[in-house]
């Protein structure tokens, strides 16, 4: 659909960002993005796919807002809320132009294979080692494109699956991780602790590559694994390739 006189001044940043264009706010505004976590990676990612115009997105959380996630979790200020509806109602406030959703509840994973399929785009903004193995197991089951991210103490990891590569592969987090690690083998937030501002730049990072799958623009992190060590205020590229 056209963009509107208002969509045209609201988004004119965006449609200036070369590959964008009016086209490529279009597409953005026609989008469907669910994103599964509204703590410290979604309160990121989801402000930026919001004003950015993703014409519907839908947030799964079943958690409610504690006072120690204040820290990382800039979303949400009423503690005691659950944490997709504290999310829907301060995007939809930012941007009343787009349809958001709340999902106040755990996914299943034969909740997932029926929702993955209803949207575009899922980003895994989740904090446990199960979940994420869940939900890149359904996309890869469901054909769905996941942008996903990881973060714990100063380090954190960001790439993009369900594409295909240069080599025509679709790559999925147990091309990475061939299986979920046992409990105490990694460190976890509860023990090394996590900063704010560095899951904030995992989660931007993570709309940033939303934005460029949905406008269509760009080259996204196919194939790749962009980790940061922000100790150092290092960032990294390594190549991701299926095992043969």
């Amino acid at each position: 659909m056209p963009l509107s006189a208002e969509e045209r001044i609201r988004y004119q940043r965006n449609i200036d960002v070369r590959g964008i264009g009016e086209a490529g706010q279009e597409r953005l505004l026609a989008a469907r993005v669910l994103v599964v976590g509204a703590g410290g990676l979604g309160s990121a990612a989801l402000p930026y796919l919001a004003a950015a115009g993703v014409g519907r997105i839908a947030v799964v959380d079943g958690d409610v807002v504690e006072l120690g996630n204040l820290q990382r979790q800039v979303l949400h200020t009423d503690l005691g809320r659950n944490k997709a509806v504290s999310a829907a109602e301060r995007l939809q406030r930012l941007n009343p132009g787009i349809r958001v959703e709340p999902i106040p509840r755990f996914l299943s994973d034969e909740e997932a294979a029926i929702l993955f399929p209803q949207f575009d785009l899922v980003l895994d903004c989740c904090d446990s080692f199960s979940a994420k193995f869940m939900i890149s197991d359904v996309a890869r089951a469901t054909q769905s494109r996941l942008v996903w991210a990881s973060a714990v103490g100063m380090h954190g990891q960001c790439s993009v699956f369900g594409v295909p590569d240069e080599h025509g592969d679709v790559l999925y987090l147990r091309d990475l991780i061939p299986a979920e690690p046992p409990a105490g083998s990694y460190p976890q937030a509860a023990e090394v602790g996590v900063l704010g501002a560095m899951v904030g730049q995992l989660g931007a990072l993570q709309a940033t590559e939303a934005i460029k799958l949905l406008a269509g623009f760009g080259e996204p992190l196919v194939g790749r694994v962009l980790v940061l060590d922000a100790s150092t205020g290092r960032w990294n590229v390594l190549p991701l390739r299926k095992a043969r």
